[in-house]
């Protein structure tokens, strides 16, 4: 398998990402789909480094704020684009 550069990641993210919105927001029509929504809106994900005990958030504790964020963007982006279709 080649090596891949940082412009494929990211290329691969994006789209990965796309899809994503895609399929939630089209979700977010659907009653069948809220259980899906509700399960990714759920408060126990880490909203900032206030959580974090320590001074400077550990490795772990900092992807799992990473991968949060990125859940609430993305949830946020399939919002908007839900109530604009």
């Amino acid at each position: 398998m080649k090596e891949l550069t940082r412009q494929d990641i990211e290329g691969r993210l994006n789209a990965h990402r796309e899809l994503l919105v895609t399929i939630l927001s089209l979700l977010m029509k659907e009653p069948a789909g809220a259980q899906i929504i509700r399960y990714l809106e759920q408060e126990d994900m880490p909203l900032d480094g206030a959580e974090d005990p320590g001074l400077t958030p550990s490795a772990g504790y900092a992807r799992e704020a990473v991968m949060a964020d990125e859940v609430r963007a993305v949830l946020d982006a399939a919002r908007a684009r839900a109530a604009a279709s």
